[in-house]
């Protein structure tokens, strides 16, 4: 990594407790063609203000996508020594359908006991979680609603570095706004929560609170589900602006789909096996390899021959030095597929064929 400070890319948990809104008087100009007075010998100009002619791309691409976006209100309740306690979450949604459908992070709904969703025109909704994938940080949800507007998905793929684009979201808790900028990078792989994410860069204003909201083109079309910004790990309290991330919106249409139906993500690939979560030096290799822990019964590791104790070295001739490192791998792959597996066995190596199985989550 080149330079001295080092970058740390953080989910946003939106948990904002406690806070509070303050109100802030406004001063009221009266109307006027052009005006002057004189108050302490202070001379103050009036001018009357009309809207120019017309509205621009980015107005209209708010005006039909600022509705679609809305609040979400998490509670999670925990239990302890000292009794149960309730910590409040906030976040942001995309409608997606008129019946009620909505999509967000798994990161905003986790482990959630209720969910309240706020809507563009004040209404609040009780939600029910119809599925959520870690892996990919999408969640599906559910209110019981009709003829509402939603957001239609737009081709991913074929986004352009420099687009336009509208960030919206409930950042901070402060209700529904926006924030424009553009597309500055494609396919940015990012490492969060030990998965690799190919997501969209942008430099859009991006702030806790806008997880789940929606990245939006300049046709007010959904492009991507905001998740990430960038921080420095180098100095604790700097925030690095202009590096917010999002899911595209090809990836985001297929999970939902899957979770709609099967309420988890189907066609998954795994080898069956769960491994540590640090890597293992290999001391005759001087190589890093991932732990084998437990072998699944009946999956593909336990029918090639994997045993605990072993050690991954590589998959699909990619190294693994990481859980992430194999997921990567196992991403590009469907069940039924056959992988290469170099494993370290108690004082030799070896290459195991294993075939992929369906992961029941």
């Amino acid at each position: 990594m080149k330079g001295n400070v080092k970058t740390l890319l953080i989910v946003f948990l939106v948990a904002l407790l406690g806070s509070g809104i303050g109100t802030f008087g406004v001063l009221e100009l009266k109307e006027g063609s052009s005006s002057a007075s004189t108050v302490n010998d202070l001379q103050i100009q009036q001018v009357s203000y009309e809207p120019s002619a017309g509205k621009n791309d980015t107005t209209k691409a708010i005006e039909k996508a600022y509705d679609t976006v809305v609040e979400i209100r998490t509670e999670v309740t925990t239990q302890s020594f000292f009794g149960k306690s309730t910590a409040t979450g906030l976040g942001s949604g995309v409608i997606i359908s008129s019946d009620g459908y909505i999509v967000t992070n798994h990161h905003v709904v986790n482990d959630s006991n209720n969910i309240t969703v706020t809507l563009s025109t004040g209404e609040i909704y009780g939600a029910v979680l119809v599925g959520s994938d870690s892996r990919t940080d999408i969640a599906l949800i559910k209110i019981d609603a009709e003829d509402l507007p939603y957001s239609v998905f737009v081709d991913s793929d074929k986004l352009e570095m420099g687009q336009e684009v509208v960030a919206i979201g409930n950042p901070l808790g402060h209700g529904v706004t926006c924030s424009t900028g553009i597309i500055s990078g494609l396919e940015k792989e990012i490492l969060l929560n030990n998965v690799y994410m190919d997501l969209i860069q942008t430099d859009a204003s991006i702030n806790e609170g806008n997880s789940g909201g929606g990245l939006f083109d300049i046709n007010g079309d959904l492009i991507g589900i905001v998740n990430a910004k960038s921080s420095s790990s180098y100095y604790s309290s700097t925030t690095v602006e202009g590096m917010g991330y999002a899911i595209p919106a090809n990836r985001v249409l297929w999970v939902i789909e899957s979770l709609k139906e099967y309420g988890y993500v189907k066609d998954r690939a795994t080898i069956g096996v769960s491994v540590g979560t640090s890597p293992v030096y290999v001391q005759p290799l001087e190589k890093y390899g991932l732990l084998i822990m437990g072998i699944q019964e009946g999956g593909g590791a336990e029918k090639a021959g994997l045993r605990e104790n072993d050690v991954i070295l590589e998959a699909d001739g990619r190294d693994t030095t990481s859980y992430a490192d194999l997921n990567r791998v196992l991403d590009k792959h469907d069940p039924g597929d056959t992988i290469t597996l170099h494993i370290y066995r108690e004082s030799g190596e070896i290459d195991v064929e294993v075939t992929l199985t369906q992961a029941n989550q």
